[in-house]
């Protein structure tokens, strides 16, 4: 090993890694160094820090308290004002969208990127392309072009790519379709030390949602959002095919509201819910994690009866993009990154045997921006037309129960039409056809003979 990497080694608190190197074949030495290389000195010392802080300091509890949401009747004059300013914002070209989808589709039994995973009812359309249509379908509507700036992981990158090229971005300009990886940091044992893999490198994660402010910045996306004149941001993650996709109201409050970034949310269907709550983290707008309420917390409820805490997270934003330039330049800003206890498989740095230890991953979370924002809107919409997460293989959060909230919404759309399709009838209506139930009514004629499943396009 050349002396300056032994030296790095020496001078972090990493000599571990020295004794095992020089057990290890000429080839497995190489791809160590190599990765000894890409190490980036200053943030290992600070998540060693950070690490350190959380084992030794113990902060006051944090005060908790819930924030104010913008709620809309369906004739409001107010929804309809800010559904004609998104509509304007998308008409001029203002608008780009930017999906994380760095997962794999691990936990839903799925090889490959979860993007890939077949979630429609009736014609089983992965992710990927039930956004891709509904985008299409939007960039028709408004007569305009909407940039996709996807983020992807060291895991799925390749893969993601090659789908994307086997299926022709499914009807959508190469050109528009920009895909950008997030960067991995490494992981520590509980002595704040490196890790070596089974596979005889240095073990590192993708350094979470919150990461894509980095994979904006370095991969140029940010640069062509100014290039094409996008002043705002639409964020969604890949596990929800409920989501309104460039949503007009929402882009209307958040623009009108000259908010950096905004939130979505749905009501909490119970105190129990495994949900992240919109709220003030000691007098400072952040996500409340479920785990860090406390029982009482999460089943108080306000003098009407509703749940205090009730602003579930869904993962949905506004970003200004000047405001996403600040988060990734100025070191005021940053977003921090949390440590969380996880089983990771290594090799044990004395004999060189294979293990599974407990060790520290480091993630940042994109919520955490809203603590900076000077300015935010936090807009309630329902669940049932706008959540249905795709996160457990089976059970809650399920590809089934994904698959039964498209169908519910399908059939309402149908029901206002006129027509009352049979529950044990599958129904899916292409984003092609129609994006809402307005627009299904407008353009849906009852055949005279009804085919199952039903399959509208």
């Amino acid at each position: 090993m050349e002396q300056r990497l032994r030296m790095l080694l020496i001078d972090n608190g990493q000599e571990h890694l020295l004794k095992i190197y020089n057990r290890l074949a000429p080839a497995q030495q190489a791809a160590l160094c190599e990765d000894l290389q890409q190490i980036d000195v200053h943030q290992l010392r600070e998540l060693r820090a950070l690490f350190t802080k959380q084992q030794t300091e113990h902060p006051p509890e944090p005060v908790f308290a819930p924030v104010p949401v913008t709620r809309f009747p369906p004739n409001d004059p107010e929804r309809a004002r800010c559904i004609a300013i998104g509509e304007e914002y998308l008409r001029r070209g203002r608008i780009a969208l930017f999906l994380v989808a760095g997962g794999q589709g691990t936990r839903l039994g799925f090889e490959g990127p979860k993007g890939c995973f077949p979630i429609t009812p009736v014609k089983g359309k992965p992710l990927f392309q039930l956004f891709a249509e509904t985008i299409r379908a939007l960039q028709h509507r408004y007569q305009t072009v909407l940039p996709w700036y996807i983020m992807t992981s060291r895991d799925n990158h390749a893969l993601t790519d090659a789908f994307f090229k086997q299926h022709q971005y499914f009807g959508l300009d190469p050109a528009q379709v920009w895909l950008c990886r997030q960067q991995d940091v490494p992981s520590l044992d509980l002595m704040g030390r490196l890790i070596l893999s089974p596979e005889y490198r240095i073990f590192k994660n993708p350094n979470g949602h919150g990461g894509s402010i980095q994979a904006l910045a370095t991969s140029g996306a940010l640069a062509d959002m100014a290039r094409r004149g996008i002043d705002e941001v639409f964020y969604f993650q890949v596990d929800n095919p409920l989501v309104k996709i460039a949503d007009p109201l929402f882009i209307g409050v958040h623009v009108d509201g000259r908010a950096q970034m905004s939130s979505k949310v749905v009501t909490k269907s119970d105190p129990h819910e495994r949900v992240g709550i919109i709220g003030l983290i000691n007098g400072r707008l952040g996500c409340i994690e479920y785990s860090e309420l406390s029982p009482e917390q999460a089943a108080a409820r306000t003098p009407n009866g509703e749940l205090l805490f009730s602003s579930a997270n869904i993962a949905i934003h506004m970003i200004n993009r000047r405001f996403i330039e600040q988060l990734a330049t100025d070191p005021a800003v940053r977003l921090p990154f949390h440590c969380a206890r996880k089983n990771i498989p290594a090799l044990d740095p004395e004999t060189g045997a294979p293990q599974t230890i407990c060790g520290i991953k480091f993630e940042m979370f994109i919520f955490d921006a809203l603590g900076f924002a000077q300015r935010s809107c936090t807009l309630a919409v329902e669940r049932d037309e706008e959540f249905a997460p795709v996160k457990n293989r089976t059970g809650p959060d399920s590809p089934e129960t994904a698959r039964a909230a498209l169908m519910r919404l399908h059939r309402s759309w149908l029901r206002a039409a006129g027509c009352d399709i049979p529950e044990s009838v599958a129904v899916e209506i292409s984003p092609l056809f129609a994006l809402d139930a307005e627009e299904f009514s407008t353009k849906f004629v009852p055949p005279a003979q009804w085919a199952a499943p039903l399959y509208i396009e």
